[in-house]
């Protein structure tokens, strides 16, 4: 599917109330630091966090779904106030168990995903979004491709267009 126009896309984003996210390659550099006793590091971009915590103040949530389980991505999380925490391989039934528990339809979410394991998700929801460094599989299913990397504030280019379909720039929601 071809990227939609901005045009399109706005109008498209206008009805979504929560957007979910893939953490590894859209909230992170795609990178995992493991010492040698287990424990886990991830880098987040503090500018993405910024972006989930303005856009809820147009009564748009986040949620993230995760194909691994880390004890980083539940801190930064709930850190931001997240209240869609998935961490499991099954991501269409996270995605079902999401719309479940929000009362919302697909067509009221967005995913922005990195890699084929969120490409069904994606077609799922109502809006497919990616950063620049997605696979090309997935930029093949996105209908937005953020100008920015992954963990370099592709997060913060697709809230960006969010507050931008509801009339707003995220430097007007502070």
């Amino acid at each position: 599917m071809p990227l939609l126009t901005r045009e399109k896309l706005l109008k498209k984003l206008k009805p979504v109330k929560l957007i979910l996210l893939d953490v590894d390659g859209v909230l992170t550099d795609d990178a995992i630091y493991v010492g040698p006793d287990g424990f886990e590091l991830k880098r987040f971009f503090v500018s993405d966090g910024l972006a989930i915590r303005l856009v809820t103040r147009l009564g748009i949530e986040t949620g993230v779904i995760s194909a691994r389980h880390s004890a980083a991505t539940v801190a930064r999380m709930t850190e931001l106030k997240v209240p869609y925490i998935y961490q499991e391989l099954n991501k269409i039934g996270c995605f079902e168990d999401i719309l479940k528990r929000s009362g919302l339809k697909p067509g009221q979410t967005a995913f922005m995903g990195n890699d084929i394991l969120d490409i069904k998700v994606m077609q799922m929801a109502g809006v497919a979004a990616c950063p620049a460094d997605a696979v090309k599989e997935v930029i093949r299913a996105s209908d937005f491709k953020a100008k920015r990397n992954g963990g370099y504030g592709a997060v913060r280019d697709f809230y960006e267009m969010a507050a931008l379909s509801h009339g707003k720039r995220l430097v007007d929601l502070i």
